[in-house]
């Protein structure tokens, strides 16, 4: 029996436990992408889904209502139960199948330079809550444990800036830098969803990115709202 696991929260990963997964670098082809992968996942499986798993968040608002909403259509239509997890926990038990021993900070990238973060202590229990700040902050977060630490998360630029905002203070960590997808991921993602299963209902630690541009204005002709359109041109 098959379990099927999915994660839309930056790029896509979809596949089937103990396979390697089909996965795509783009944060934008993930309704189109989503339902074939699934298929082919399933297909090359040859077994029948079990239960499905999707990672619940943080991530983008589009993003993750794409995965969601595939995960309980999917799960609806086979009758088959489905869970979802935290995408950060996630990130901290692959680090810890990479090596990592004591304070993890698990990262990924939340657009708009900024990045979603939670530090999980030794035993792997959540140390802080989970947040979005800037590439900056979060290396003070960092810098504030005053303990060595590896910093965990998909590889990107905004992974880059917190290394150099470590660096320029002379931090002591280990980078784990997590490739797209691979099999190790599905299975970290299984883990996360193991040791807390979520309901499967996105986790959005910003507001949609969507604005209006336009505001109006009593007796007057609608006016475009120049910091929202400064915000959706960043």
């Amino acid at each position: 029996m098959a379990i099927l696991l999915i994660d839309t929260t930056y790029f896509l990963t979809v596949g089937v436990l103990g396979r390697d997964p089909f996965y795509i670098e783009s944060s934008t082809d993930h309704v189109e992408k989503l339902a074939p992968f699934a298929q082919r996942a399933l297909e090359e499986s040859g077994e029948e889904v079990e239960s499905v798993e999707v990672m619940a968040g943080p991530g983008p608002f589009t993003g993750l209502r794409a995965g969601i909403a595939f995960a309980l259509g999917f799960s609806f239509s086979k009758s088959v139960p489905l869970s979802a997890g935290s995408l950060l926990l996630a990130e901290e038990v692959w680090a810890r199948s990479q090596g990592a021993e004591g304070i993890v900070v698990a990262v990924n990238d939340a657009r708009r330079r900024q990045a979603y973060y939670q530090i999980f202590d030794g035993e792997g229990r959540p140390f802080s809550p989970m947040d979005i700040s800037s590439p900056s902050q979060i290396a003070r977060a960092c810098l504030s444990l005053h303990s060595p630490f590896s910093i965990a998360g998909l590889g990107g630029s905004y992974f880059e800036k917190i290394e150099e905002a470590l660096e320029g203070e002379g931090a002591r960590y280990t980078c784990l830098k997590r490739p797209a997808g691979s099999k190790g991921w599905l299975e970290s993602m299984h883990e996360s969803v193991r040791r807390n299963p979520l309901p499967p209902r996105p986790i959005y630690l910003r507001d949609a990115d969507a604005l209006p541009l336009f505001q109006k204005k009593a007796g007057r002709p609608p006016e475009i709202c120049a910091p929202n359109l400064l915000w959706s041109l960043s």
